[in-house]
């Protein structure tokens, strides 16, 4: 089993990341029966983790995974990432730092996917009524 390999070609997909890369590429990198998860979905199938990117790309403007840092041993691997975007084509620049872990079959094929990223850090706090509750909460929760 090959996890740097498997790395290094992950990379490259995620970093050329395009409606055709999710139609044809992800055929030759994941299981057909793929466990994908983050913090907004938890799919199992290739299918229905195409569609996930499918939806992304028709939400988002000008989506793009930049990899910092790779690691991996056996059947493991492990990619820090930063995901920039736009919710709008002349709307703000959005970034999301995070990490993906994965497994690898021994056909070296991608058998689950599971982000770990903060949804409250990237997502929740950017709306106003959330980001002043979660600044309530973490202000009663810190040993300050």
């Amino acid at each position: 089993m090959n996890i740097d390999k498997v790395l290094n070609t992950y990379q490259k997909l995620f970093e050329h990341l395009s409606i055709e890369v999710v139609e044809n590429d992800f055929l030759a990198i994941f299981s057909e029966q793929v466990h994908f998860k983050d913090p907004f979905n938890e799919v199992y199938g290739l299918d229905k983790v195409q569609a996930i990117f499918y939806q992304m790309f028709a939400k988002l403007h000008q989506p793009k995974f930049t990899v910092l840092h790779t690691a991996g041993a056996n059947d493991t691997g492990y990619l820090h990432w930063q995901f920039d975007f736009k919710l709008k084509a002349e709307g703000k620049a959005q970034q999301i730092i995070g990490l993906s872990k994965i497994i690898i079959n021994e056909e070296q094929h991608v058998i689950s996917h599971i982000d770990y990223w903060d949804a409250g850090e990237f997502v929740y706090s950017k709306v106003p009524i959330l980001r002043y509750l979660i600044s309530w909460v973490n202000k009663h929760l810190s040993g300050q």
